[in-house]
């Protein structure tokens, strides 16, 4: 082989310390990117929770044991038991899933979007004891907006209709509908036309439609949805939505990963047989 001479080894150097610094800033520039994205993500997650954050403070109104509550839902929690693994003959031994939400909220909205999917499928699999807390503490928060949109007290509006769609047994369809269907201006609320579209939306046709129209005019649930806001305060719910897996609250990243979410579920479902 020739011997190289001193100018090629010179290039040679050159040319692998060119490469060498290159790498290093195609590395830096990585890390930077990924720091970056990470706040990104904190940020998002930070900006669907912040709001709510402070819900636990809201003073909710004195249950009133006599309220009609729709079908199935009981006095002890007052929420909305949703799907077969309630009435199953190992029922106690299924995980129990209760996520607070308030249809007023955007974050609850992109809770569906990430997870609606993942927990219907564990509910429709008998898999999850799911229970729907509802609450309204935006309507404080959003009154004026409410106010001036034509559609005051959106949240408890909502949410009677909820219950009424519930008693058609409409209600976990309804339920995705109203977050579907949500305002994508904050405050501008839901109208009864909008519900009563969803309502029909479902399913809800005939005589059950009149139906639920007249519960939602008769404001027939509305003692529910106050005493389940009263739970809300009472309990110390401090975000919406908030996800509780046999008593224990997760994280918001546990529960906007529907991978995440499933896992656990089933997970505890391993480990109360």
């Amino acid at each position: 082989m020739a011997k190289e001479t001193i100018s090629a080894k010179d290039a040679r150097n050159a040319a692998a310390a060119a490469r060498a610094e290159a790498k290093a800033a195609e590395q830096a520039r990585e890390r930077k990117v990924r720091i970056i994205g990470g706040l990104v993500v904190l940020l998002v997650m930070g900006g669907l929770l912040a709001i709510p954050l402070i819900a636990g403070k809201n003073k909710g109104p004195d249950t009133n044991a006599s309220a009609a509550v729709p079908l199935g839902v009981t006095k002890d929690t007052y929420g909305v038991k949703v799907g077969s693994a309630w009435t199953a003959p190992n029922a106690d031994k299924i995980p129990l899933l209760q996520i607070w939400e308030d249809f007023q909220c955007p974050a609850c909205a992109q809770l569906e979007v990430n997870s609606g999917a993942a927990i219907n499928k564990l509910v429709d699999a008998g898999s999850v004891r799911l229970e729907l807390r509802p609450t309204i503490f935006l309507d404080d928060k959003l009154r004026g907006q409410n106010v001036t949109a034509g559609n005051p007290d959106s949240s408890k509006a909502a949410t009677m209709a909820f219950g009424c769609a519930v008693d058609a047994g409409k209600g976990k369809d309804f339920h995705s509908g109203v977050f579907a269907n949500q305002p994508p201006t904050e405050g501008q609320g839901f109208s009864t036309a909008l519900l009563t579209q969803l309502a029909q939306k479902t399913g809800i046709t005939g005589a059950d439609l009149t139906t639920f129209s007249d519960c939602l005019s008769n404001r027939k649930y509305e003692g529910w949805v106050n005493n389940s806001f009263d739970r809300f305060s009472k309990e110390g719910v401090t975000s919406t939505p908030s996800g509780i897996l046999n008593g224990k609250e997760l994280t918001g990243e546990q529960l906007f990963n529907p991978d995440e979410l499933t896992k656990l579920v089933l997970a505890a479902g391993k480990t109360s047989k």
